[in-house]
């Protein structure tokens, strides 16, 4: 079920705006009918109005997948900071800056059952045994394909797609790790305005970050 609730900073600044939960519940459905006519495997099954969807059972693993198009956010903050040291082909000859562009999608995973998520490496993923280095993989060329499938459907709608958080899951019946929780929402997507990052160089927040940093959405956008 999708709540009207929405929260930022570690649930730390709460609040519910009405029928988020199925504005949310929605547009997660039609991007998991469009990724699986893509041949993307995931645990959606029927979406059941206003604000529930059937979907198969399974084991969420203890990690988030995020893929970053953009410098921005955390990502900017950590690199600015000099704790992250990103190679020179991400970021090609522009001067670094907040908000620009990256040549390829920046993938890394993060908790999610820890009182505070951080940033995880492969190394200690397989350590731990949540997954073993072909799974690892698969995540990663899986993810990197559905954002390409979710690019190039939303840039023809005016919209950029800056980054985006997926759940992957363990299916019960044979193990397979598959798609799960959400997907496409303005609570795990950074969107952008299209038009006032190309023409005017503003970044105009289609997303939670509206709510996250209080910030003023000028234009509202229709599929």
């Amino acid at each position: 079920m999708f709540t009207d609730r929405v929260t930022a900073f570690d649930g730390i600044k709460k609040a519910e705006y009405k029928n988020k939960g199925e504005i949310c519940c929605k547009l997660s459905c039609f991007w998991f009918e469009k990724l699986q006519a893509e041949g993307i495997k995931t645990h959606f099954k029927e979406y059941l109005p206003p604000d529930m969807l059937v979907a198969e059972e399974v084991s969420i693993l203890p990690v988030e997948v995020i893929a970053r198009n953009f410098l921005y956010g955390s990502l900017w903050k950590r690199y600015k900071k000099g704790e992250l040291d990103l190679r020179s082909e991400l970021l090609g000859q522009e001067e670094r800056r907040e908000g620009m562009p990256l040549s390829e999608s920046f993938l890394e995973f993060t908790t999610k059952f820890e009182r505070v998520d951080r940033p995880i490496t492969d190394e200690e993923i397989l350590e731990r045994g949540w997954m073993d280095r072909s799974e690892l993989e698969r995540i990663k060329e899986e993810t990197r394909r559905i954002g390409a499938i979710l690019r190039s459907y939303l840039i023809q709608k005016g919209i950029i797609l800056a980054d985006f958080k997926l759940e992957y899951g363990r299916s019960e019946e044979g193990g397979d790790i598959i798609l799960a929780d959400e997907v496409g929402t303005p609570d795990v997507c950074r969107f952008w305005d299209k038009e006032a990052y190309e023409r005017r160089g503003e970044i105009l927040s289609l997303d939670k970050d509206v709510f996250r940093e209080e910030k003023v959405i000028f234009r509202r956008f229709t599929s």
